[in-house]
């Protein structure tokens, strides 16, 4: 998801909701759930990576039986920092690819993640699966 965000756009989030500021919060928010990042967001962009329990990172593409374009583990995904201090999301994605988020509530169905790179909003789908 974060992989192909323009280096040359660097700019904080907007001020967003509510931040996600524990790391059972994190973790119950991402776990067997699939982040729907529309091409709006990052010109870029158009993700739906599935969170699964234990850390794998899934880009769902078409689904797993697609001949073409099927789903495939693309990295990993980890929840660090102190509760009520500063809790993010980090994504590795292999070959030096690290990005690494806080996360926001925007009290509208979507979460902003927010770092040095420009804002990604996404919508968790719960459940996994495609967006």
């Amino acid at each position: 998801m974060l992989a192909s965000v323009p280096a040359a756009s660097m700019a904080a989030c907007a001020a967003p909701s509510v931040r996600v500021n524990t790391k059972a919060a994190m973790s119950a928010l991402l776990t067997g759930n699939t982040a729907c990042v529309p091409p709006v967001t990052q010109p870029t962009m158009d993700a739906q990576e599935e969170h699964l329990a234990g850390g794998l990172l899934f880009d769902f593409k078409r689904g797993p039986v697609d001949p073409v374009d099927p789903r495939k583990q693309i990295g990993t995904w980890s929840v660090s920092g102190a509760d009520g201090r500063g809790v993010f999301v980090t994504y590795d994605y292999g070959g030096g690819k690290i990005f690494t988020y806080s996360v926001w509530d925007n009290g509208d169905g979507t979460h902003s993640l927010c770092s040095a790179n420009p804002e990604i909003k996404a919508r968790i789908k719960s459940g996994g699966g495609g967006c």
